[in-house]
């Protein structure tokens, strides 16, 4: 399994217990199926050169695995526009190979690394949710990951924060002048 360390632009880091994706058991069937493994850590990795996405196919990382793209077109505002949608799963998903060098033992899961590199790599520490608040779109970061099963996979190991943009919440557009523009009681 090859790993990889590239710098990227991040959207929609739902990399820690506190915002992982844990799904949905009453959602649509994609929903479903993320609650029902204990839910998934994500991020849109975004390419910031094309020479990311020449290497790794040139490496093997497959384009389309099961007739869905890899590489996908996003906000042009990111990098180069192109990205990455990288999951691990939140819970652990230990797996023992037998090989010529004995038994192996794989961690498929389990939580992300995540480092705070914005004071340099010189005092690199461990991101605190409480003081660093969460990752917002447009952070730039390092971020390792792997592919596997022939390139058909691509797991996300850790990220390392170069750039923090302060994760806005994005209320569902209920903010602003109109906000009681429909509301029975305010219309009486």
């Amino acid at each position: 399994m090859p790993t990889y360390n590239m710098e990227m632009v991040l959207e929609w880091a739902r990399v820690f217990p506190e915002n992982a994706d844990m799904g949905n058991p009453d959602g649509p069937r994609a929903a479903q199926a993320i609650h029902k493994k204990g839910g998934q850590y994500a991020v849109n990795a975004y390419f910031t050169d094309e020479a990311q996405i020449d290497k790794l196919l040139s490496e093997g990382l497959d384009p389309s695995p099961m007739n869905s793209q890899r590489i996908l077109e996003g906000n042009s505002e990111y990098g180069i526009g192109k990205f990455m949608k990288m999951k691990r799963q939140v819970i652990d998903d230990i797996k023992e190979f037998e090989g010529k060098g004995g038994t192996q033992v794989v961690n498929y899961g389990g939580p992300i690394t995540v480092l705070n590199l914005t004071n340099g790599i010189e005092n690199k520490r461990d991101w605190n949710l409480e003081e660093d608040g969460l990752i917002g779109n447009g952070s730039k970061a390092i971020v390792q990951f792997q592919t596997y099963a022939n390139g058909a996979g691509v797991r996300v190991m850790g990220i390392a924060v170069t750039d923090h943009v302060a994760y806005e919440s994005n209320s569902g557009g209920n903010d602003g002048p109109y906000r009681n523009l429909f509301s029975k009681e305010e219309a009486a």
